[in-house]
């Protein structure tokens, strides 16, 4: 079985089980998420490699929130190759965060329908 990238028990268990909370912040997390990395790319277009390591340090700590592990992973890579000005390298770090950030996408759509 292919491991989810979206943590769904451990994000309810953190919850209490909280279903509507967990749809509430779910909801916040897929509104805000695309904005900040639409605004981490753009940071990389312009070669601001501190602003794209403070925005990767923000979608980790979003990624956290709603127990996505694999993104928390890749911003944190993302957020440190950018410190050490890299941003080559954090382009194709983002390229993979954006991929993954689809289908945890589908995998909280999935979780939402369901309960």
């Amino acid at each position: 079985m292919i491991q989810p990238i979206f943590d769904s028990q451990h994000f309810l268990q953190s919850l209490a089980g909280d279903e509507d909370l967990a749809r509430e912040l779910l909801a916040a997390f897929m509104e805000d998420s695309p904005e900040r990395s639409s605004s981490l790319r753009e940071a990389l277009d312009s070669e601001d490699a501190g602003r794209a390591s403070k925005l990767a340090h923000s979608l980790k700590g979003m990624c956290g929130v709603v127990r996505t592990g694999p993104l928390v992973d890749l911003a944190y890579l993302m957020e440190n190759t950018a410190k050490k000005g890299d941003l080559g390298k954090v382009k194709k770090q983002y390229e993979s965060f954006m991929k993954l950030l689809e289908a945890a996408y589908s995998e909280m759509n999935q979780f939402m329908k369901n309960n």
